[in-house]
């Protein structure tokens, strides 16, 4: 069936105010205008007016606040990533997850001139905070890393299953889970930041996932690595490399992961940024590796403006 806008007349079309976003189109003018919902008979599209993405990224929270001539708002966000785990003498530390993502778009005349906006705070990947969660106002909401797979059970049960699929490889992993000792973090999935690289039990630290890409293995596993890379061992181990962050999504990189000690402290795990996990600390011989900070939440707001 054929999409059917508003037509009539051009005569009878400046009797009416569009609501904002709704299109016009008249019959005999053969003429296409958008609402802006206080126009009388809209504007019209290729007469003057030009649409516009105005992008308004928060690595902090802050307020956002709406751009003229706003036509639909689209707000992308992720929560915290959560901060890799220390390493000890005798074990590498797991990595940090992500934060979880959500996505929703609103008629930009839904909503206030200035809205809230929240970045949730890293937090530990053994005890899920309710800091790490983003917001947009009270309208959208992304869960933080430790919150979005909890490796070890507990506060998310529907997601233990995940864990106990792990595999030598990394396994089966979602929304970028951190990787286990040794092991690479998983990309996001499917657009999300990605989980920390493993410390090394031995030898180097694992990369962190990349983000963004959403890339599938074989049976259906997210991939990993990709991220910041892990740290060497030696006497001392070598820090894991910080996560760095994906270029289009904005979204965050896992940290990599230290590397082992050999005859002194294990390496500590790379940084994240932007809801990414951070790394696992290294084994060491005189104590382990500490784990990497996980990344602030993101959250980034595009409004289509036309005028």
């Amino acid at each position: 069936m054929p999409l059917k806008l508003r037509r009539g007349l051009n005569a009878d079309r400046t009797s009416i105010t569009p609501v904002e976003g709704e299109p016009i189109y008249t019959t005999d003018t053969k003429q296409l205008y958008i609402g802006d919902g206080t126009t009388a008979g809209g504007v019209q599209v290729g007469g003057g007016g030009t649409l516009t993405v105005n992008t308004q990224d928060f690595t902090a929270s802050g307020t956002w606040t709406k751009p003229a001539n706003a036509i639909w708002v689209e707000v992308t966000m992720c929560g915290a990533g959560s901060n890799g785990a220390a390493g000890a003498i005798g074990g590498g530390g797991v990595g940090g997850n992500a934060g979880r993502i959500a996505n929703k778009t609103f008629l930009a005349s839904a909503l206030s001139s200035t809205v809230s906006v929240t970045c949730g705070a890293p937090d530990d990947i053994y005890s899920p905070s309710s800091g790490s969660v983003s917001s947009f106002g009270t309208l959208v909401y992304a869960a933080g890393g430790a919150n979005s797979v909890d490796l070890y059970g507990g506060s998310t049960p529907e997601f233990v299953s995940i864990q106990e699929n792990m595999g030598a490889s990394g396994g089966f992993g979602m929304f970028g889970t951190g990787g286990n000792p040794g092991l690479a973090g998983h990309q996001g999935a499917p657009m999300g930041p990605a989980g920390g690289g493993g410390g090394a039990t031995s030898g180097a630290g694992a990369a962190g996932g990349k983000a963004a890409t959403g890339n599938v293995t074989s049976g259906n596993s997210i991939a990993y690595g990709g991220g910041g890379a892990g740290g060497a061992s030696g006497a001392t181990g070598v820090a894991g490399t910080a996560g760095g962050f994906d270029s289009i999504t904005g979204f965050g990189n896992g940290a990599g992961g230290g590397g082992q000690g050999t005859a002194g402290a294990g390496g500590a795990g790379g940084a994240a940024v932007r809801g990414g996990g951070g790394g696992g600390g290294g084994n060491g011989t005189t104590t382990g590796g500490a784990g990497g900070a996980g990344g602030a939440g993101f959250v980034r707001v595009r409004t289509l403006c036309f005028g």
